[in-house]
């Protein structure tokens, strides 16, 4: 009799064997080989650990059979193997006409933004620019009840993504997506809060990314300018749209040490966030107007 733990001990090993790269929202094999199985059986993720000695359903064979040959000879992300992703225990649809849900802004999001935007204070309207599938700003719209939510990109496929994934939420009546270029179609001091995590690796980067990585859309990873090119943009475009106390939390990853050294003189504030990630800046709209006025944007 074949258990739950004996095709998880199969299905890590496969991919073990294959190799693969897990940055896309699972840290390791063993996590991938979890959401694999319980996805074939059409079970949630969390489950009892006496599920472990459970017998596999039978009928699940030809289903984990699929997606493990998808992850290890596709190389298909597992997010795009099940079709969803989890971020700050939320679901989303997942596929590849956007990135998968895996920004470490989502973090500081589900905690009201605390400790950069005061607790006794309700954002107004919240902009998730380059919002791909939509999932920082439904995180937003869980965090801020009463916040009003723009999802904004450039690309139609993501956000006909972002659209199914406002439906599923429940969402629509006060989240949108909308098609635009950063965030020049809104109006000046219009929005308290921006979350931005725009395409941000280098031509010379992508070529050395695992197969993984090219299973997402191109155009949602690499920027110009060896990756600083839409964030320049961004904190330019930010000083304009926000609002006298608002905020920008603006996301670069490995990109930040090469944003420092095109923009000397600004001094990002790096957060440090328990869950992991990197180079993500919280900005005052304050700091984005004084940077702006004194040309060293």
């Amino acid at each position: 009799m074949q258990t739950f733990r004996t095709k998880l001990s199969q299905v890590k090993a496969a991919l073990q064997d294959a190799a693969v790269y897990c940055g896309h929202g699972y840290e390791s094999v063993s996590d991938e080989a979890a959401a694999l199985v319980l996805g074939a059986a059409r079970l949630a993720p969390e489950q009892p650990l006496s599920l472990l000695d459970q017998p596999f359903p039978i009928e699940a064979e030809p289903r984990l059979e699929a997606l493990v040959g998808q992850r290890c000879r596709q190389r298909l992300p597992v997010a795009y193997c099940l079709q969803e992703a989890y971020l700050a225990g939320l679901r989303f649809i997942a596929d590849p006409r956007a990135l998968i849900p895996r920004s470490p802004v989502a973090h500081v999001v589900e905690e009201r933004l605390a400790p950069w935007w005061p607790v006794d204070r309700e954002p107004g309207v919240i902009v998730d620019v380059c919002c791909g599938g939509g999932s920082l700003g439904l995180v937003a719209a869980e965090a801020f009840p009463r916040a009003m939510v723009l999802l904004s990109d450039l690309d139609e496929q993501a956000l006909s993504l972002a659209s199914e994934n406002i439906a599923l939420h429940g969402r629509a009546d006060r989240v949108c997506a909308m098609r635009a270029d950063l965030l020049t179609s809104l109006s000046s001091g219009s929005v308290d809060v921006v979350l931005a995590n725009p395409p941000y690796v280098s031509r010379a980067e992508m070529a050395d990314l695992p197969p993984e990585y090219s299973a997402e859309p191109r155009m949602a990873l690499e920027a110009d300018a060896e990756g600083t090119a839409l964030a320049v943009r961004l904190l330019r475009e930010g000083a304009r749209v926000l609002a006298p106390d608002g905020l920008m939390l603006l996301e670069v990853g490995e990109t930040w040490m090469t944003l420092e050294d095109r923009l000397p003189k600004v001094p990002f504030l790096w957060l440090e966030l328990p869950q992991g990630g990197s180079g993500v800046a919280a900005i005052s709209a304050q700091e984005l107007r004084d940077w702006d006025a004194a040309g060293i944007l």
